[in-house]
């Protein structure tokens, strides 16, 4: 039981790192994430593209 715990933690924290990363890489650190096609703000439960890029 911890230790699925743990592994969920885990994957829901590598996943907003790299939504804060690709936020970073569009230009804007102040974001906690952004489009991975065209750089737009997302929030951070949306996913890695927004609706016009995926």
């Amino acid at each position: 039981m911890f230790e699925s715990q743990y592994n969920d933690e885990m994957e829901a924290e590598v996943t907003r790192l790299e939504a804060h990363k690709r936020a970073v890489a569009a230009g804007h650190p102040e974001w906690p994430n952004a489009c991975a096609g065209c750089g737009a703000e997302l929030a951070v439960s949306a996913g890695d593209k927004c609706g016009r890029c995926s």
